[in-house]
């Protein structure tokens, strides 16, 4: 991979099969064993998927009918995909509010972009409640305008959050205002929302699996879903077990584009992440004093956040697609997405690129994380026609507090619930389709390549080119398309 402008090749160790937040977070408490599924049991619910969306769905039913009989069933152990392997960033989507209106309508667009936001609070209440070490700070975090040709902040979504009483929620600030949290020589501008908390995501995972075990839940680790089948109850059958269950609720995140019914629903990809080994001193010469996080404004933008331990976390950049999927595959594409030492340089650049007073700076660890991308960026969550078969995908990389507000969400579609989290303007089927393969993954590599290399043209002062402008603009009209489906 050519380094891009002056900036020299990053020294990445290999992409580790777990992220370092999960490794982290095993050797500080690995928690009580679950074991496999043996034989056949029965539950009221039974939760598909250890991830933040199933962990918070088990959660939210445990907390609205204590009493209420859960089994949890996880293919790897709780936290092992992508909850685990996120930037930690527990966030409102007060930055894409005109992207929620366009799709829901503004009065729906903005009161989904609300519940979002005060799941950050609530968060705050919950580890408190729970007394959860997962590392959280609510400290906000800076969408940086890193260059004159990244976007500036938008306006129609500050004219929408004014119009609504939000307009405090998402600030605009000039260069210097930008510098105050971190001294990047390439901040020009940007916008500051106080409505994020940054967390250590695979703590946050297993903190959660340790409060559901205390409530009584049953969970099986290790335990992959072979076959759904419906009926009432219905049945989810594993390797070595049964589970029969009035409700069923599938929350398995890109592992479901292995199920023909959602394999247009979204598209997969991985995304990789670097971390830095403890730099105290330097985050100290570059001003970076607090937690608040920070993500720039590229096309293939850059997220990245510090560490209890004074580490930089930086993810984003370029991605790797799954062609059909195919998330455990041994075939070159597949590990490729997986492991690549190319995708997880690009990250490791990007922050000396950021901030090159951290030049020479040597990185500790990587790994990749699997996204269930939905072509309109926002999640779904779905009831099968026979009323008890629930499931919450397409969380594209930014689900943490979407998560949160989804375990809600499935909660009351399987207590059949009449109420504001069961009419979300998120509920109901996929927005939009996906195109089929052999399409998809030629498409999605070329946009990602497109944008990928764009970006680093602009670094180095050329200009992005006639073929990319008009392949993102095609893009991004493709992506704002209006519902064809479920809310259309």
């Amino acid at each position: 991979m050519r380094s891009g402008g002056d900036r020299p090749a990053a020294n990445v160790p290999p992409v580790g099969a777990r992220s370092w937040w999960l490794d982290e977070a095993l050797k500080a408490d690995p928690g009580e064993p679950c074991p496999p599924l043996a034989g056949e049991t029965a539950a009221d619910v039974c939760v598909v998927g250890g991830g933040f969306a199933g962990l918070w769905t088990a959660y939210e039913l445990t907390e609205r009918a204590p009493g209420i009989d859960v089994v949890l069933v996880e293919a790897d152990i709780c936290g092992a995909g992508g909850s685990g392997a996120n930037g930690g960033f527990f966030s409102c989507s007060w930055h894409m509010v005109a992207t929620l209106c366009h799709f829901f309508g503004e009065d729906e667009g903005v009161r989904y972009a609300k519940a979002l936001a005060d799941q950050v609070d609530e968060l705050d209440a919950w580890v408190a409640r729970h007394e959860a070490d997962i590392e959280a700070h609510h400290e906000g975090i800076l969408y940086a305008q890193a260059g004159e040709w990244q976007d500036p902040p938008d306006p129609e979504g500050q004219k929408i959050l004014a119009r609504h009483g939000y307009a405090d929620r998402l600030r605009v600030v000039e260069a210097a205002g930008a510098r105050r949290y971190a001294g990047s020589p390439r901040f020009v501008g940007g916008a500051f929302t106080p409505d994020l908390a940054t967390v250590q995501p695979a703590k946050l995972a297993r903190e959660l699996r340790r409060v559901l075990l205390e409530r009584g839940v049953r969970i099986f680790e290790r335990t992959p879903v072979k076959e759904l089948l419906p009926g009432r109850p219905a049945t989810v059958v594993t390797p070595a077990g049964r589970v029969r269950a009035d409700q069923v609720v599938y929350t398995v995140g890109a592992w479901a584009a292995g199920h023909p019914h959602w394999r247009r629903a979204f598209a997969v990809a991985r995304d990789f992440m670097v971390v830095t080994e403890p730099i105290p001193e330097r985050l100290r010469e570059i001003g970076w004093l607090t937690h608040v996080g920070i993500a720039d404004s590229r096309e293939m933008l850059y997220y990245l956040r510090r560490t209890d331990d004074d580490r930089v976390a930086i993810g984003g950049g370029a991605m790797g697609a799954m062609y059909d999927g195919d998330l455990d595959g041994d075939g070159p594409i597949a590990r490729f997405a997986r492991t690549s030492p190319r995708l997880a340089e690009v990250p490791a650049r990007g922050l000396v690129w950021l901030f090159p007073q951290l030049e020479g700076v040597r990185f500790e660890a990587a790994w990749s994380g699997p996204m269930d991308v939905d072509r309109a960026g926002v999640p779904f969550f779905f009831t099968a026609p026979s009323g008890n078969l629930h499931a919450g995908l397409g969380f594209s990389g930014h689900g943490l507090a979407a998560t949160k507000a989804g375990g809600k969400t499935l909660a009351s579609l399987a207590l059949g619930a009449d109420d504001e989290w069961a009419h979300l303007p998120v509920v109901g089927p996929p927005l939009t389709l996906v195109p089929p393969e052999p399409l998809r993954w030629p498409l999605l590599q070329a946009v990602s390549w497109l944008m990928e290399t764009g970006d680093r043209r602009e670094e180095e002062g050329r200009p992005r080119g006639l073929v990319r402008r008009a392949a993102q603009r095609v893009f991004d009209a493709y992506c704002a398309a209006r519902p064809t489906s479920a809310h259309g």
